[in-house]
């Protein structure tokens, strides 16, 4: 009871941080596959997972070919309101992203974590103020200040075991994305930032997750396929980020009592955005990747993983940039 108390207490002072907030989904930080907050913890125990997430974004894609043309995208201007096709041309944009996920075992079966990005920065480069594709025109200059960095949109989430057996587990998950996160950051021209790079997405959205794991061999070869979907819902400047699933895959081995190796493939599909209930241009993206990662068992209580993610398909509506690829660290602590 004393721990249980320990995590009601620490998921109320997270919650409340919302002067701090800042970070969301609405980039690609959220395509990398997570560490040990995906599974279940042992009933009275809580684990610790610390994690980095670093994703440059400097490829060009129209639909899902390479594209050699300037990226040229749309800007909400809220003040308006209105949208502007066609108004900066992108050059760059490196996500970064720090995270800290606390999962407690309530029961056997059932376990509550809460997931915390308290750092998300995003380094922009663009030029600013072109006319429908003219960056020649007076007033367009390059910028590279208008980028955003803070704390993040907080998720929690309940996650049961509706399966547990020696070779299966199916654990389903329903959750909630709070609006912590600061969606109204100015750039250096002192009007709100582009939406999909603000460290919030500024609504309140809901989660459910499931997650399969088949073991072949008990403790050294396993396959698992999770799916997740985010419910989007419309934040009070009249904008709405893109509904977002989740389907990942792949099989982990077990070479020693200290190293495991994992292979696994990721997909993203988020639909278009909306602002006044119409389509926003160069929104929504289909995304797979392929990412290889280690997981070192460092102690009894404390592991280690990392992982690379390699682009294999990306798909993007009009014109946009892409992320080329994709590193993951991170650290679990249980107790």
């Amino acid at each position: 009871m004393k721990k249980l108390s320990l995590f009601i207490v620490s998921i109320f002072l997270l919650l409340n941080l919302s002067s701090l907030a800042e970070a969301s989904c609405g980039s690609s930080n959220c395509t990398l596959i997570r560490g040990s907050q995906s599974g279940l913890a042992n009933e009275g125990r809580f684990v610790v997972d610390l994690s980095y997430r670093y994703i440059r974004q400097t490829d060009k894609k129209k639909g899902s070919s390479d594209f050699d043309g300037t990226v040229d995208v749309a800007k909400v201007e809220f003040e308006g309101p209105a949208v502007e096709p066609a108004h900066h041309r992108e050059f760059r944009t490196i996500n970064e992203l720090a995270q800290l996920d606390i999962s407690y075992g309530v029961t056997e079966k059932l376990t509550i974590s809460v997931n915390v990005p308290f750092l998300n920065d995003r380094q922009h480069e663009h030029i600013d103020g072109c006319d429908d594709g003219d960056c020649t025109v007076p007033g367009a200059e390059f910028t590279n200040a208008d980028g955003t960095s803070g704390f993040g949109d907080i998720t929690l989430m309940a996650k049961y075991a509706v399966l547990h057996t020696t070779k299966h587990l199916l654990i389903a998950g329903v959750g909630l994305k709070f609006a912590t996160g600061d969606f109204k950051l100015k750039n250096s021209e002192g009007d709100i930032n582009e939406p999909t790079i603000m460290p919030g997405t500024g609504s309140n959205d809901p989660v459910i997750s499931a997650l399969y794991n088949y073991f072949f061999i008990p403790n050294k070869l396993s396959f698992f396929a999770s799916a997740s979907h985010r419910f989007t819902t419309e934040n009070s400047l009249d904008y709405e980020f893109g509904d977002s699933t989740f389907l990942d895959g792949g099989v982990s081995y077990r070479v020693n009592e200290k190293i495991s190796l994992i292979t696994q493939v990721n997909t993203r599909i988020s639909r278009r955005d909306e602002f006044l209930g119409m389509d926003v241009p160069n929104t929504g993206v289909t995304f797979i990747n392929i990412t290889p990662g280690l997981v070192i068992t460092a102690s009894e209580n404390v592991s280690l993983y990392t992982h690379v993610q390699i682009p294999v398909y990306q798909r993007v509506n009009e014109v946009n940039l892409v992320p080329n690829f994709g590193i993951m660290a991170g650290i679990s602590y249980g107790f």
